[in-house]
C-alpha cells in the first residue's frame, strides 16, 4: 500500500475543549479581554450568526459584568476554547429557572399563548448569553457548547428541562435549536429592555428540551 504524501493529507483541525469558567479566568486579563471580545462581536457585530446588532444597540455585556458573571456560582458559565491556541472562542451560561427574571407576558395583537408548563422551576435550566465567535464559525463550537451544556445540567445540576429564549425575528437560530431536539410550543415573551430595541416588537420564542 503506498502511503499518503504528507503534503497532500488534509491538515488536521485543532479540536475544541469545553469546560467551567474560573475565578483564574475572571482575573487572567488576556483570557477575559478574548471573552468580551468574543460575545459582543458573536451579538452586536454585523455577520454573526448570533447577531442581534441590527435589532439591540449598545454592548451585549460590559468587561466588569463579565468579570462577575465569570465568578457567579449559581449561573455557571461554560467556556470553548481552542486546543492548540488556548484561545476562547465561546460561552453559555446555565441559569436555573427559579431565579431567571420573569419578562412578563406577551400579548401584542391579542396573542395568547395555551401551552403552560407544569415542570416545576427548579427542574428546568435556562441558556443563555450564548456566543461563538464569528471568525470561528462552522467548526461545530456551537453545538459542542450546547451538547456539554445539556449534559452537565443533567447529570451535575439535576435538571430535567432546557430551556432557550431565541429573538423571534432570528428564525434561523429558532431553526438550529429545533434541529438540535428544542420544541417550540408557541409560548413567546417580551423583550426586557425596551430602551434597547431598534424596533417596536422584539420578543423572544421559548424553546424547550427535555433532558
Amino acid at each position: 500500500m503506498t502511503s499518503t504524501p504528507s503534503s497532500t493529507r488534509p491538515e488536521k483541525k485543532a479540536t475544541v475543549t469545553v469546560r467551567l469558567a474560573t475565578a483564574e479566568d475572571a482575573n487572567n486579563e488576556v483570557v477575559l479581554g478574548q471573552i468580551h471580545s468574543v460575545i459582543n462581536r458573536a451579538y452586536r457585530s454585523e455577520g454573526g450568526w448570533t447577531t442581534e446588532a441590527h435589532l439591540v444597540k449598545e454592548e451585549r455585556i460590559s468587561m466588569n459584568g463579565l468579570k462577575q458573571a465569570l465568578v457567579d456560582k449559581i449561573n455557571p458559565i461554560l467556556l470553548a476554547f481552542d486546543s492548540e491556541t488556548h484561545e476562547a472562542l465561546g460561552t453559555l451560561q446555565l441559569e436555573p429557572a427559579e431565579f431567571y427574571p420573569d419578562f412578563g407576558v406577551y400579548s401584542k395583537d391579542g396573542y395568547k399563548c395555551d401551552y403552560v408548563e407544569q415542570l416545576p422551576k427548579d427542574k428546568q435550566i435556562l441558556f443563555g448569553l450564548f456566543s461563538v465567535d464569528p471568525a470561528q464559525q462552522s467548526r461545530g463550537i456551537g453545538r459542542k457548547l450546547v451538547e456539554a451544556g445539556l449534559v452537565y445540567v443533567k447529570e451535575t445540576l439535576g435538571r430535567s428541562q432546557a430551556i432557550v429564549y431565541v429573538i423571534m425575528q432570528r428564525p434561523e437560530l429558532v431553526g438550529w435549536y429545533k434541529r438540535l431536539g428544542f420544541t417550540d410550543y408557541g409560548e413567546k415573551v417580551p423583550f426586557p429592555d425596551a430602551g434597547l430595541l431598534k424596533d417596536d416588537d422584539i420578543h423572544f420564542s421559548v424553546l424547550r428540551l427535555a433532558l
